[in-house]
């Protein structure tokens, strides 16, 4: 698996803090629709507040992994969010979330979710991206330390 490739700079978001994960989701959301990825922000947002209701997203050690399926995508969407001062995500393990990957297709990348997903979570529980993605400026920062994280799995 190699999220590298797919990673592109218009689709970091770098945000200072939210209180709440409906906040993240509206601001991501209509994000995503300023860079003409999705048309419909109200339902991408309200798939992610929903996804986040069953079970939250936050994976530990600062980070989440939310994932959608929505015919709003037509390709498989890969980004990457980091909220500099963190979040409360409701994880398991009560740390605040700070770097949030987000996986976005239609229904026909199931696979492909779920091959993200294990991959999201070798990346951040065997390497210090999060700590490390802390200190990034800039996309282009996130998509360096990335592509270093991303090379040791």
């Amino acid at each position: 698996m190699n999220l590298t490739g797919i990673l592109k700079k218009e689709n970091i978001f770098i945000a200072d803090h939210y209180t709440d994960t409906d906040s993240f989701y509206n601001d991501f959301s209509k994000f995503l629709n300023k860079n003409e990825i999705i048309k419909n922000t109200e339902k991408v947002k309200l798939l992610f507040i929903k996804r986040e209701s069953v079970q939250s997203t936050a994976i530990g050690k600062g980070a989440a992994a939310p994932h959608i399926f929505s015919d709003e995508f037509s390709d498989f969407t890969f980004s990457l969010a980091l909220i500099k001062e963190g979040m409360d995500f409701k994880s398991s393990d009560n740390q605040k979330v700070y770097l949030v990957f987000l996986i976005m297709s239609d229904e026909r990348e199931v696979g492909l979710h779920l091959k993200s997903l294990a991959h999201i979570a070798r990346l951040v529980s065997s390497t210090d991206i999060v700590e490390t993605m802390k200190k990034a400026q800039n996309p282009q920062d996130i998509i360096n330390i990335f592509k270093q994280k991303d090379q040791l799995i």
